[in-house]
């Protein structure tokens, strides 16, 4: 998820835990503390840019790493804050809540999140939430105005937060069913055409969970779409052919089978001038709300070059993606359209 989202869960709660016993700072330090697994993205300067996308979302956000960072934080706070020496076991509940609660809303995003390591590489990733989605915050952005008005010590406070915490947790319950449903009408309708597929992928367009990316794999290539979950339609948007014998000169290289396993088999190649291989993954939805229509802009692009040496060379492609009143609009009527169009 985007810090914003990290910030508001932390905030909320360290409220519900033990707002009533830490005051303020219950709240003020779930939101640091439900921040702290993303550091991570501070090694990533430092290591190649096949390596920098497992690391993200990799030791840090590790089960263990939360059971054993939680009671050092905890600790830690005690003596910063000297009078709460006694709420050594509150400041703990506050550290596992909030490490635990960003690994959990991490999981629902496409990216893949390893909180099985270090038992386990396999990157969980649901692939039901945006990594912006503006019905997850808005029961906690809420909670936390309303805060401003309600005296601390109040019982209403936890009552807010609570009702508050769990509206977002029904919504990411629905995103999961909602996941489930989309799939369940792409697999339908291509067995009614008689169209054989390997693998389907959904995740939603940021902000919301009203639009989604659909990419259908076959033998040869993918086809990209988007569902409009208002309309109920799917949105042809375009086939991107693999590419794949592309990559026969460095197949076998550890760099680029990272890049492989990371985009879990979601990806297609193309050429470029000089000879450079330029690596697509298609499974992160783009915000310029068009689904795959310009893999340009695709969120994770990578070149690829051997050198002189026949060594492979791998640089992190940087889309000149941004988001401004225009795409707003424009993924605004996308949301509302009430046109009628189908594979």
């Amino acid at each position: 998820m985007d810090s914003i989202s990290h910030i508001l869960i932390g905030a909320v709660a360290g409220e519900i835990v033990a707002g009533n016993k830490l005051g303020k700072k219950a709240a003020l330090w779930g939101a640091i503390i439900a921040s702290l697994p993303d550091l991570d993205v501070i090694a990533q300067p430092f290591l190649s840019p096949a390596k920098s996308l497992l690391f993200h979302r990799g030791p840090t956000h590790s089960i263990i790493f939360c059971i054993l960072l939680a009671p050092l934080i905890a600790k830690l706070l005690t003596i910063i804050h000297k009078k709460t020496r006694k709420n050594f076991t509150d400041w703990i509940k506050v550290c596992s809540w909030c490490l635990f609660s960003h690994i959990f809303i991490d999981c629902f995003n496409s990216y893949g999140t390893a909180i099985f390591y270090p038992f386990s590489n396999v990157r969980v990733a649901f692939d039901c939430i945006g990594i912006v989605d503006i019905f997850l915050i808005l029961p906690l952005i809420i909670a936390l105005l309303c805060f401003i008005f309600i005296k601390r010590g109040s019982r209403m406070r936890k009552i807010i937060a609570s009702s508050a915490m769990a509206l977002s947790v029904l919504y990411v319950g629905f995103t999961v069913l909602n996941k489930i449903s989309l799939e369940q009408k792409i697999k339908l309708f291509f067995d009614k055409q008689n169209i054989s597929y390997n693998r389907i992928l959904t995740s939603p367009l940021p902000l919301t969970n009203l639009v989604w990316l659909v990419i259908v794999e076959d033998e040869d290539g993918f086809f990209s779409a988007n569902y409009n979950l208002k309309q109920k339609q799917i949105h042809y948007k375009r086939y991107f052919t693999k590419n794949h014998y592309l990559a026969e000169n460095f197949e076998k290289n550890p760099e680029f089978m990272r890049l492989v396993r990371f985009s879990k088999g979601f990806y297609c190649l193309s050429e470029k001038e000089n000879n450079d291989i330029i690596f697509y993954d298609l499974r992160i939805a783009s915000f310029e709300f068009d689904g795959m229509s310009d893999l340009d802009k695709a969120v994770f692009t990578h070149r690829l070059k051997l050198n002189e040496n026949g060594e492979l060379v791998i640089k992190h492609n940087y889309p000149k993606r941004k988001v401004d009143w225009e795409k707003l609009k424009r993924y605004y009527q996308q949301v509302m359209r009430d046109d009628e169009h189908d594979f």
